[in-house]
């Protein structure tokens, strides 16, 4: 966890996963923007990631390529996606690790894979309903953190992965430059065999998942003020123009371009840079 304390931009607030949920969840996210001009005049940019994300918003719903949601389940994507605001924003976003999710979540990543599924679909309306109800009723971020703490925290089982799957994954967030024989090799399982059965798990292959991850340190780092050589090297890309190859190819523009949305949003995006949710960009 890379904040684990409280931290505020102007709209947001970052707080750890919390001792009950440590090895399910990353981070949580209470957004709060009650004008609604100030918030449709805002545009949101996320690039992909292998943490699936269940998002609350309790005020104006969310517009994206995918159309308008208010409740919702985004699970491990490979293409950047584009938000917008319909109104006043008022969210509590909570980032899971990718190997336990299913845990909260009850199914496995290849049913979410670059899909968003309504929140009620997965709990059912009224769990869903009531959630959203608490949230608007709640008085503070910290209250409405502690909301969906309680909510996750009594939805927490075993895990349904394949367990070799999840080491495969928790070997690749340690290390996503791994090859994937080396990777094989560490597990103990044959290469073809790993790819299928990742690939059954999660939706993707080892491969794409490394990559995505790979994508992911490196805008960590530079968003933290590594130059993008240092980034390169530092995140297991052969040279600079492998960088920015496999980032256009995941998320349609360079990385620079990217970089530059920070400079509209300067007191919100670096917050956002030091949190857990550095892959999003406020313009």
């Amino acid at each position: 966890m890379r904040l684990p304390n409280p931290h505020r931009t102007p709209g947001s607030q970052f707080f750890g996963a919390g001792e009950a949920l440590g090895d399910i969840v990353e981070a949580f996210c209470d957004v709060d923007l009650a004008d609604a001009a100030i918030a449709r005049a805002r545009t949101i940019k996320v690039l992909p990631t292998t943490s699936p994300v269940v998002i609350v918003h309790y005020r104006a719903p969310m517009a994206s390529q995918r159309g308008v949601y208010r409740r919702t389940v985004n699970g491990m994507h490979i293409r950047a996606a584009m938000l917008k605001p319909c109104g006043p924003v008022g969210a509590v976003l909570v980032r899971l690790q990718a190997e336990a999710a299913d845990r909260v979540l009850g199914v496995k990543p290849a049913d979410l894979f670059d899909a968003s599924i309504e929140l009620s679909d997965i709990f059912g309306d009224g769990a869903a309903a009531l959630l959203e109800e608490r949230l608007a009723d709640a008085g503070s971020a910290v209250a409405r953190v502690a909301c969906m703490r309680d909510f996750l925290r009594r939805r927490t089982g075993p895990s349904r992965l394949d367990p070799l799957v999840a080491q495969a994954m928790r070997a690749i967030r340690r290390n996503p430059s791994i090859s994937m024989r080396r990777l094989a090799g560490h597990l103990d399982v044959g290469e073809r065999s790993l790819q299928r059965r990742f690939k059954a798990e999660t939706g993707t292959s080892a491969k794409q998942f490394a990559r995505i991850e790979r994508m992911q340190r490196a805008i960590a780092a530079h968003r933290a003020g590594v130059d993008w050589a240092g980034v390169a090297q530092a995140s297991g890309f052969t040279d600079q123009a492998h960088l920015i190859r496999d980032f256009r190819a995941l998320a349609g523009a360079p990385p620079e371009a990217f970089c530059r949305l920070a400079e509209a949003e300067q007191a919100w995006n670096t917050q956002l840079a030091v949190s857990d949710f550095y892959n999003t960009f406020v313009a």
